[in-house]
């Protein structure tokens, strides 16, 4: 278990202190029953794709609607999200993702 840990922690220090010179922000619409939102994804050099930070926007946000942000539609849109991939991508592995953010914080 130690280990295990020690893994944990060398892996997100590894990708803590990558370089930020290629970042790509994505913002995806949120549309819950009560209220609409915008969330918006800031990655660093490792980028996990669109796909997946959509999947990790609904993880994060059950049972509300998530579509990808545009302007002309979704820009009246209030961001009141922000995120960064390094927690946000452990975080949005289902059932998983919400022990290790549990343990040592995401």
């Amino acid at each position: 278990m130690f280990y295990r840990r020690l893994a944990l922690i060398g892996l997100l220090t590894a990708v803590g202190f990558t370089s930020v010179a290629h970042a790509t922000d994505y913002k995806f619409a949120v549309g819950c029953p009560y209220r609409s939102f915008t969330v918006l994804w800031s990655t660093g050099s490792v980028d996990p794709g669109q796909e997946w930070l959509r999947v990790a926007t609904g993880t994060k946000h059950p049972g509300c609607g998530v579509a990808n942000f545009n302007a002309r539609s979704h820009g009246s849109l209030k961001v009141e999200a922000r995120y960064s991939h390094e927690g946000g991508v452990i975080e949005g592995i289902p059932l998983v993702g919400a022990i290790v953010c549990g343990l040592f914080g995401c």
